[in-house]
């Protein structure tokens, strides 16, 4: 019965205003002018409007702010530098997107991509001193946001997979985001001085790297051309 709700505050809206403009006293005052039968169009909208705003659906979603970018480039660079010199004991674990431990006993390990598509993530080695059957990936990833909107949460990890002697490394699940934006009208901007369209959109995608540690002695055979780096 909710949903009746609106047409029945329209309908008894409409039968007030009705009433009004069919006493005696109204007719006289807008009897003959066009102007003021659209002044009454007006003031009927802005009323029905004003009406049903409260009752449509609103959802409000609540962002982390990114006071400034700046920070996000800061925390990618010192991400990568760590990463490169095998000190991710130093990384802050808001950055440690997932972690994975895979059993292996092979002495040699197949590395690829899925479809053999380029992959969105740094990938960096780091060989054990010992051979203790066992590849550990940690995926991380730096903040990233829209605008000044941190939207960190909303991305997908990547994905690893170990099958036989292969390990297949998958790009994060694709989200499609829609932002809108509100701006004053022409007319009103005219008054304050505001250009339209000078609002503009700023992504910050944030620094992801997979770092692999493997036993001492397993030999990687790259099959899908990936940049992997070790650490020396």
């Amino acid at each position: 019965m909710t949903f009746l709700l609106p047409f029945l505050i329209i309908l008894i809206i409409i039968l007030g205003i009705v009433r009004i403009l069919r006493s005696g006293r109204m007719k006289k005052v807008l009897q003959g002018s066009r102007l003021r039968w659209m002044l009454g169009g007006y003031v009927v909208i802005l009323l029905i409007c004003t009406g049903v705003s409260p009752l449509l659906p609103y959802k409000e979603v609540n962002y982390k702010i990114i006071n400034n970018s700046q920070d996000i480039d800061k925390e990618s660079t010192e991400l990568y530098e760590a990463a490169v010199k095998g000190n991710i004991d130093k990384i802050d674990n808001k950055f440690v997107s997932k972690v994975w431990s895979l059993g292996y006993e092979e002495r040699e390990l197949n590395i690829t991509t899925e479809n053999d598509e380029l992959i969105s993530t740094a990938v960096i080695v780091e060989r054990k001193t010992a051979n203790d059957g066992k590849i550990e990936a940690l995926h991380f990833k730096t903040r990233s946001g829209v605008n000044n909107m941190e939207i960190t949460e909303l991305e997908k990890p990547i994905t690893v997979e170990l099958n036989g002697k292969t390990l297949t490394i998958m790009n994060p699940e694709k989200v499609k985001l829609k932002f809108s934006q509100f701006q004053q009208a022409f007319t009103v901007n005219q008054f304050t001085g505001e250009k339209p369209f000078r609002h503009s959109t700023r992504f910050y995608g944030g620094t992801s790297i997979l770092y692999l540690k493997i036993p001492k002695d397993l030999k990687l055979v790259d099959n899908s051309n990936i940049n992997y780096q070790f650490i020396e």
